[in-house]
């Protein structure tokens, strides 16, 4: 294999046997090497495969030139393991935004500067499966740096993976998510005087809902059908409590978010709270 390009010591530019440029990572692999030169293919431990033309190609080569290889390789790792465990591949801005986060965790630690996580609570509840995920990682973090954080940090990582499972999204967008939820079941619980069960299948399924509803809030995206218009009115009357609390819901975001909610949007936000307060609360 013949350097490209070197990026650091550790990391540089080759093209692979089908003609595609990757990075190939390993400690001291560019030592006092120039491009066009061989490289010692043991010493190989990480492989990134770079897509022509590529914004996220970019990133990950400047990535590896500002923080050290050994976040990029952990974050890698944790990237593989997310994908074994859920099952699915996620977006392969994952590593780089993940790998950035450590960097940036472990170097306020050095500094004995740890930051809450105020939304933990919401996390832990609204995204359990992505959480006890990001519990795994945080431990891959631990061995890797010998050090003890809170469990904080398992709800950033989580985030990172919510954030990885939806195309176009940003971090910031996912907290907003997470705060468009956290306030719609508010007012749900409370306009109800109930307290839902978080086991049930019936606030599994709200849940559901409230994740994409709320990002189509963010996006002022409309769900808009005009063939159930009448459909709509039916369930408006015969779902009338929950109606009301939909209205309440469609209050509060056009307060907050300026966001209009049709019609369609309502008839299912009000076939799912007339469910959950149904059956899905604590007897």
């Amino acid at each position: 294999m013949k350097i490209n390009r070197i990026l650091t010591n550790n990391a540089v530019v080759i093209m692979n046997e089908n003609g595609n440029e990757q990075i190939v990572c390993g400690k001291g692999i560019a030592y006092k090497k120039k491009s066009g030169e061989e490289i010692d293919e043991s010493l190989i431990n990480q492989t990134f495969v770079l897509m022509p033309d590529s914004n996220l190609s970019r990133q990950l080569e400047q990535l590896l030139t500002d923080i050290p290889l050994e976040y990029v390789c952990l974050s890698n790792d944790i990237v593989k393991m997310v994908e074994v465990t859920m099952g699915t591949q996620l977006s392969g801005s994952l590593v780089i935004s993940l790998a950035d986060h450590i960097y940036e965790t472990m170097r306020r630690y050095r500094e004995n500067i740890l930051i809450s996580n105020g939304l933990i609570w919401e996390i832990q509840r609204f995204y359990e499966k992505e959480y006890e995920i990001g519990l795994l990682a945080k431990e891959m973090v631990e061995k890797t740096f010998h050090v003890e954080l809170p469990n904080d940090e398992a709800a950033y990582i989580a985030m990172h993976i919510v954030n990885a499972e939806t195309d176009n999204s940003s971090m910031e967008e996912t907290m907003k998510v997470t705060k468009i939820i956290q306030d719609t079941i508010r007012i749900v619980r409370l306009f109800f005087g109930i307290e839902f069960d978080e086991n049930s299948g019936y606030y599994y399924r709200f849940l559901t809902h409230l994740k994409y509803f709320a990002r189509r809030v963010l996006r002022g995206e409309e769900n808009t059908d005009d063939n159930n218009s009448e459909l709509a009115k039916i369930i408006f009357d015969k779902y009338a409590s929950a109606y009301k609390c939909t209205k309440k819901i469609e209050s509060h975001l056009r307060e907050k978010s300026n966001y209009q909610i049709s019609d369609e949007e309502k008839m299912y936000l009000t076939i799912h709270i007339h469910s959950v307060v149904s059956k899905g609360i604590m007897k």
